[in-house]
């Protein structure tokens, strides 16, 4: 029986192990199907979402007396991965019905929505359903304004997918609703510190930066999320406008036709155009017919003519090859409606360029903050001989200066406005005007009884400007010198009045190619010998655009020939003055004799072997004696001009190659209109100079001929400056330099610089 008692006893406490040991197996095995969880960021909310049905509408009830607007926010939702550049489209249709449920409106609004990255992780963002990882799409949203809302009080949302990769759309509703309050400080005060962090961040850029104007918008209105009718358990709480999960407004809305954003959109009116900066393939995908397609490639140095780019073919569908595309800039014009994308040589696709524009007309103006003593860059869009005034104003709000301004109103043949509906419509080129703000200005009005598009950028009048120059084009390592922008854009005090009235203008920006200008203007050296006493000539390859009438040559120009037995003896009134240079590799380096020696002298002959040699005859002279003077680092080169010139150049040379830029400071000095002007004049300058060549220069001195040219500098003179002082050069390595002044007035006395000696 004792027996019979503990063999009982070890079955029943078997049973219970083996009960635990399965339970807890089947737990962990569980514990191991489930999908991974992302952590919840600090700084994101989570937002309660709603799938819509295609058959079943999803119905939202609100208030019509407090409902200004509704804001409709979806994420379409893919069931399996798809490519993250491939917009995705789906439609929703919405419905308006009064309180007796009479149907009062039904529209139809598109989207084109793609997969959303996580900012940090670079993944692309999920939702866990049923233990299954869905793809969640960037943010889309709509509003319904006020006048849509008249009498309405419910509202049905219903989706209509439009492509098969989508497995449905999640949707929330807030309607925005006037909040009563007193003291604006405090009620924005008494917002949590999470909101009033997305509306600085939603609205400025910045704490600092926010606006009265802006802390008045968001304790007037709140935006509510909308419970649907008939799901319960609706929990809206610490629910915000600005959650991300993932929310970001991509600007990929549309009403009607749909066409890609990211694609450069041609017509017989409209072309595109787009930079290339390093030499190599370039690849293109067209829709559409590619017969009616031309690309051609600009140099914007115009140093050589226009050229059509040849293509090939590639195996995938409408995709083309462009081979050995140098830099400079590639038109894309077609007779009819085509849509291109295109890919530089390591596949970056190539980002159209936009800009945002306030629309001013008789019932809105844009109103700004300036700084006193700030400049500002006035940039317009708008019909034929239209009108804008521009008046500034004191601190206290009284009249200072009124401006007013007629446009010409040119259609622009590249850039164009994209509508809400994706579309592109054709809008006149910018005209572009400067204003120096009087002493004691601080707010600018723009108004006018026309639509204009209106932007705004200032800069100090003191602040420093940097930029790289290269022979070509090229960008710059930041780490090695660092691009200062000259223009800021400017925020309106009253942003909030044309985002709500829907006033904002989205522009596509191309840059158009240069103009064919035939100059009429002459180019002549600056005497610098009694400021810089150290110089020395030199023989510089000279260019010019390709569509400049050739000149006759003169004495100090000088051509490239292979033998003295090119030579051909002038006649001797021009014998005198004919000379022939020789470069050779061991010294003496540089040789220079008068050409009527070489028939009384057989040494000249002999030396000539084996070295360069140029000659100031026949017609193609490309090469360009020129003196050139030594200016020591930091050593301020100050410059005062007897007649105004239209721009100084500044050409810079080195006798050895360096790793980093050569860097030029250039500082004007003088007395400015205060008047609106259409050019403007940049004071302080800093330059960083690319590309040493060793090709386009030879110093011409018997020790030495290494000479290394860099890119030239242009200063303008331009109409906003009505008396020029003086240009003060510095230069922050030891540089040869040489000055040119653009006038046009030709000069009659002799060349200063010709037949000198070493």
């Amino acid at each position: 029986m004792y027996y019979i008692k503990w063999l009982l006893r070890i079955s029943a406490w078997l049973i219970v192990l083996a009960t635990i040991v399965w339970f807890g197996v089947r737990f962990y095995l569980w514990l191991q199907s489930a999908e991974p969880m992302a952590q919840r960021s600090d700084k994101e909310t989570r937002s309660n979402v709603h799938w819509l049905q295609q058959d079943k509408p999803l119905i939202y009830n609100f208030s019509p007396s407090r409902t200004y607007n509704l804001r409709v926010l979806s994420n379409a939702i893919f069931a399996q991965q798809v490519a993250f550049d491939k917009p995705i489209n789906y439609a929703i249709e919405y419905t308006l019905f009064d309180k007796n449920n009479v149907e009062l409106a039904s529209k139809v609004y598109h989207h084109a929505s793609k997969l959303a990255l996580d900012a940090e992780q670079q993944q692309v963002k999920q939702i866990i359903e049923n233990k299954a990882a869905l793809s969640v799409s960037s943010g889309q949203s709509f509003y319904i304004s006020s006048e849509q809302l008249t009498n309405a009080s419910r509202i049905a949302l219903r989706v209509i997918p439009e492509d098969p990769a989508l497995k449905g759309v999640v949707v929330r509703i807030h309607a925005k609703t006037p909040i009563d309050t007193e003291d604006m400080n405090r009620a924005w005060l008494k917002l949590p510190v999470e909101w009033r962090e997305r509306t600085i961040a939603y609205h400025t850029i910045g704490i600092n930066a926010i606006t009265t104007q802006e802390i008045r918008n968001a304790v007037t209105f709140d935006w509510l999320k909308l419970a649907p009718q008939g799901v319960p358990d609706i929990d809206f709480k610490a629910d915000t406008l600005y959650e991300t999960l993932p929310y970001h407004v991509l600007t990929y809305d549309f009403a009607a036709q749909q066409l890609d954003l990211d694609s450069f959109y041609t017509n017989d009116k409209l072309s595109a155009s787009f930079r290339v900066y390093e030499s190599g393939d370039i690849s293109a995908r067209i829709l559409g017919n590619i017969e009616d397609v031309s690309i051609t490639w600009y140099d914007l140095k115009q140093q050589q003519p226009p050229k059509p780019l040849p293509f090939s073919k590639l195996a995938l569908a409408d995709t083309y090859l462009f081979a050995d595309v140098p830099p400079g800039l590639i038109v894309i014009t077609s007779s009819t409606s085509v849509q291109s994308s295109w890919f530089l040589a390591d596949s970056t696709p190539v980002s159209p360029l936009h800009s945002y524009y306030y629309q001013v007309d008789n019932s809105l103006s844009a109103h700004y903050l300036v700084t006193p003593n700030s400049d500002v860059n006035l940039q317009f869009r708008g019909p034929p001989n239209s009108h804008v005034s521009v008046s500034v104003y004191d601190k206290a709000k009284q009249l200072l200066t009124t401006h007013s301004i007629q446009l010409k109103g040119e259609k622009a043949l590249f850039d164009r406005v994209i509508t809400p509906d994706t579309l592109r419509n054709i809008t006149t080129d910018t005209e572009r005007f400067y204003l120096r703000i009087p002493k004691g200005g601080t707010f600018l009005s723009i108004h006018s009884q026309h639509a204009i598009g209106v932007k705004l950028q200032s800069r100090e009048q003191q602040f420093h400007y940097q930029v790289a120059l290269c022979d070509t084009l090229c960008q710059i390592d930041p780490a090695i010198f660092t691009e200062v922008g000259a223009w800021f854009s400017q925020q309106a005090e009253n942003d909030f009045s044309f985002t709500e009235q829907q006033k904002l203008l989205n522009v596509r920006l191309f840059e158009s190619p240069p103009e064919i200008n035939i100059e009429q203007t002459y180019y002549y050296g600056t005497d610098l010998t009694a400021i810089l006493p150290r110089s020395n000539t030199a023989l510089i390859k000279s260019t010019s655009k390709y569509f400049q009438p050739a000149e006759p040559p003169t004495d100090f120009q000088f051509s490239a020939i292979s033998t003295l037995k090119d030579v051909t003896m002038p006649a001797a009134a021009q014998l005198a003055k004919s000379r022939i240079i020789m470069l050779s590799d061991t010294p003496p380096f540089y040789s220079e004799y008068p050409l009527e020696q070489l028939a009384h002298d057989p040494e000249i002959t002999r030396q000539a072997l084996n070295t360069q040699l140029y000659t100031n005859l026949g017609s193609h002279r490309k090469w360009t004696k020129q003196r050139l003077f030594r200016l020591k680092k930091g050593t301020p080169l100050t410059l005062r001009f007897n007649k105004r010139p239209e721009s100084v150049v500044i050409k810079t040379y080195l006798n050895k190659a360096q790793p980093e830029p050569v860097s030029l400071n250039t500082v004007l000095k003088g007395t400015f209109s205060n008047l609106v002007t259409d050019e403007y004049t940049i004071l302080q300058k800093r330059y960083a100079l690319i590309d040493a060549n060793k090709e386009s220069g030879f110093l011409l001195h018997p020790a030495q001929t290494a000479l290394f040219s860099y890119p030239s500098i242009t200063v303008p003179i331009n109409n906003d400056l009505k008396l020029l002082e003086k240009l003060t050069i510095q230069a922050e390595q030891d540089i040869w330099i040489s000055v040119l002044e653009e006038t046009t007035e030709q000069q009659k006395q002799a060349k200063w610089w010709l037949y000198e000696t070493n």
